[in-house]
């Protein structure tokens, strides 16, 4: 009915049908009472309907407002002229956007595991459970053992107790070095070695200041799973004494290994700079090591690369590669290796991380390194094992794995790089009667 029909009509309407009329738009209350013919009577009820609506609206909103899409949409088609359809309109389009963006997240999150189960660390993973943006099903979906996945929910970081940095290395027995930057693996190479050598019952710890810090180690990788340590901190240089006895063999191989702190290239660094290093911790740290490679024994320096980090630069604002082009600059200018270097290796970690076979592991590590901007530290390297004949004049590079590790801490352990490593100090390094085990447990 359209407007001047209805004013001409008020007398006889009833107070439904005006209202019904003001509802669809076609007149307001106001433009009826200025006709003079729309009684108080019929004016209370219209105004009581409205009033009734208007609560039933809000109630319909109240229940719509934090619902999703289809209850929103559920409050437009029941509610045609509600006060809300706007809003409702807009939270609509919200979730909608808001779904698409955590779509697009879950996309991103499950590719970056599939093509890195390390990627992110148990807090994040459990955030996005915990949000709804990924499943457990769907972490399965990429390969992630179950048990792995309930592991996140139980990290207990290995405590390990550090001994003190004595002022020397006992004379007569091969020195091993672990060098490697902050977070290159070198502490979980250590424990994999030691827990390898354990279980293959070659190994026994000397006693002394390193005793249970190596005996903390060795057990991590006990259970089916292992949580890997945190980086060694920076003013405890490891001197941790054990030998190494094949069943058959009736002497033992004793090792003296130097667990360097990764801050050790931060001094590097300062000092080729000129200038002072950041802390008294970074001067003991540098004065403990210039006194140990000074002295007499035979050296065998393992220097540990990690493949994941690649050439990105820290907070402080260097990569990788100037930490290593720092030290090899050092090693060059103080003749850091000299005739009693037996042998040098670079040792690739993290190389489960690389795409296809394991089999094409030690190609893709020379390659790595030589495209990673490695290639000064390497030269150096190189040269000084043709210089002074070590490694037979050639430098040898040993990809390594703890097996496959997820979410940063969480380790399925394979000891097959670890058992690699054990062969090296089998290899090289001779039995004798003399055991750095009788020195220590005088």
């Amino acid at each position: 009915m359209d407007k001047q029909k209805i004013i001409a009509n008020v007398s006889s309407l009833t107070a439904e049908q005006i209202f019904d009329e003001i509802q669809q738009g076609n007149v307001t209350l106001a433009e009826l009472k200025l006709t003079g013919n729309l009684d108080a009577v019929k004016r209370t009820k219209i105004v009581d309907l409205q009033s009734k609506l208007e609560k039933e609206d809000d109630d319909a909103w109240e229940r719509a407002r934090y619902g999703n899409e289809m209850e929103l949409s559920d409050y437009i088609t029941n509610n045609k002229n509600g006060k809300y359809i706007q809003e409702a309109k807009d939270k609509i389009n919200y979730l909608e956007s808001a779904r698409r963006q955590e779509q697009s997240k879950k996309h991103e999150i499950l590719d970056n595991l599939a093509q890195n189960p390390n990627f992110y660390a148990p807090e994040e993973v459990i955030r996005y459970l915990q949000n709804g943006i990924i499943s457990k099903q769907e972490l399965a979906n990429l390969g992630i053992p179950l048990n792995i996945i309930e592991a996140i929910y139980n990290i207990n970081t290995p405590q390990l107790q550090l001994g003190e940095t004595p002022n020397g290395i006992p004379d007569g027995y091969t020195e091993v070095y672990f060098w490697g930057i902050p977070g290159s693996g070198k502490t979980c190479a250590l424990a994999a070695v030691l827990s390898a050598a354990h279980r293959s019952g070659f190994l026994n710890l000397a006693v002394g200041p390193g005793y249970d810090y190596m005996t903390r180690l060795k057990n991590i990788f006990v259970g089916d799973h292992a949580i890997l340590p945190p980086p060694s901190p920076l003013e405890t240089t490891q001197y941790l004494p054990f030998t190494l006895k094949k069943a058959d063999e009736n002497h033992t191989r004793s090792i003296s290994l130097i667990e360097l702190s990764g801050e050790i290239f931060q001094c590097f660094y300062y000092k080729n700079a000129g200038l002072k290093l950041p802390s008294q911790s970074h001067q003991d740290t540098f004065d403990s090591l210039n006194r140990f490679l000074k002295g007499g024994n035979r050296k065998i320096h393992f220097f540990f690369i990690d493949y994941d980090k690649g050439n990105r630069t820290d907070s402080a604002g260097y990569t990788q590669g100037d930490y290593l082009e720092a030290a090899s600059t050092f090693f060059k200018n103080n003749e850091v290796f000299g005739k009693s270097t037996d042998a040098i290796y670079v040792v690739l970690t993290k190389c489960d991380l690389m795409p296809g076979p394991s089999e094409e592991r030690l190609t893709k590590a020379r390659e790595h390194l030589s495209n990673e901007n490695f290639s000064s530290f390497m030269n150096t390297l190189k040269d000084n094992c043709k210089k002074h004949s070590i490694n037979a004049g050639r430098l040898t590079i040993e990809p390594f794995s703890l097996g496959k590790v997820y979410f940063q801490q969480i380790c399925d352990f394979n000891n097959a790089s670890a058992m690699k490593i054990i062969e090296i100090l089998l290899g090289r390094i001779r039995p004798s009667k003399k055991s750095i085990l009788d020195f220590f447990n005088k």
